[in-house]
């Protein structure tokens, strides 16, 4: 395999897993489908007692058996990957990297290619990817070799590649608030639809609780900040207020490292075509539903204790979500007004 030319962010090439240094490892409360291949390889490799018995023990047939998800890598009843040994892999310490499903050798990088342009980014689900957002030039877009394939193909015509140009820079003016400069690219979207959800008469803190009630994240970060959520504010939207000031105040950066996640899964999503069943004109939905909820749990999180750390782990917690589901098809389906959340 030769060294290919890719568009990656600037944190790409130094992206480095933390391993059991992670506190929230990507190796729990995951399936990981297995291509047959995949399979046929993990049931015959030559391996210790130890290491054969926790493979066995991984393995669970999904309910409809494809070529790509031809079984399933699942948790046991800690919530943990069989094959975790004191946060790293059994099979990647005995193995080595090419005994790994693709998946976990590639998370939490995605490999993508639009058109002719090969694009490379990792995931904000990631406790890591979020620490090097939190740096003002992570996301400065450059050129990197990668010895890569890409894994998922967009075809698409001239207008959309436009148009992920101008969102990107409409998200990097600095005359304009986050808020305002991704209702910009709503009314690129649909100016007309945006603006009736956005003047809509209802609350923009309740209708995010609401949201956030709809989804099942399987998530437990994500599971506590959203029982915090509902015990905190349904009865007193009052200290919603207050958490957001003293948020602001502890982290007066907010919106440029908000505005770095977003762009960021903007890129890993490849917005505005994330997903072919949703209608462009509908995409702006997720948009907002992203920021609010990105506010929502940043500060919900950091109410009674605030920290670097939960930051981070609130922001990964929510694009487990956003990023690893149909997060804007379901948005586009379920809940109308979302653009009144840019109001959080």
């Amino acid at each position: 395999m030769k060294n290919e030319n890719w568009l990656s962010p600037a944190y790409y090439k130094d992206f480095c897993c933390k391993a059991d240094k992670c506190r929230h490892s990507c190796c729990s409360n995951w399936r990981i489908p297995v291509s047959k291949e995949e399979y046929l390889k993990l049931i015959t490799v030559e391996c210790s007692e130890d290491l054969n018995r926790r493979i066995q023990n991984t393995i669970v047939m999904p309910e409809t058996v494809t070529d790509s998800c031809y079984r399933y890598i699942s948790f046991n009843w800690l919530g943990e990957c069989p094959l975790n040994n004191d946060g790293l892999c059994s099979l990647h310490r005995e193995k080595g990297e090419g005994y790994l499903p693709e998946i976990c050798r590639l998370y939490p990088r995605s490999l993508k290619q639009i058109n002719d342009v090969r694009i490379a980014s990792c995931s904000s689900s990631c406790e890591r990817v979020v620490e090097m957002l939190r740096e003002n030039d992570a996301l400065n877009i450059g050129e990197i070799k990668i010895n890569e394939e890409p894994k998922l193909f967009y075809e698409v015509d001239e207008e959309d590649i436009r148009k992920m140009m101008v969102f990107d820079d409409l998200l990097k003016k600095d005359d304009e608030t986050l808020s305002d400069k991704i209702a910009m690219i709503c009314k690129i979207i649909n100016k007309e639809e945006f603006e009736k959800d956005y003047f809509s008469n209802e609350d923009p803190l309740n209708s995010a609780i609401r949201l956030l009630s709809r989804f099942s994240s399987s998530n437990e970060v994500l599971d506590k900040i959203i029982e915090q959520i509902s015990e905190r504010y349904k009865e007193d939207n009052s200290l919603f207020e207050k958490d957001r000031t003293q948020f602001e105040k502890n982290f007066p950066d907010w919106m440029d490292f908000f505005e770095r996640v977003i762009n960021n899964s903007m890129i890993y999503e490849c917005f505005p075509f994330v997903d072919k069943r949703a209608d462009q004109t509908k995409v702006y939905k997720g948009l907002c539903a992203t920021y609010g909820l990105l506010r929502l749990v940043c500060i919900a999180n950091n109410a009674e204790e605030e920290s670097e750390e939960k930051l981070v782990d609130a922001v990964s917690a929510l694009f487990h979500l956003i990023d690893h589901t149909p997060f804007y098809y379901n948005i586009s389906c379920i809940i109308d007004n979302t653009a009144i959340l840019l109001k959080l």
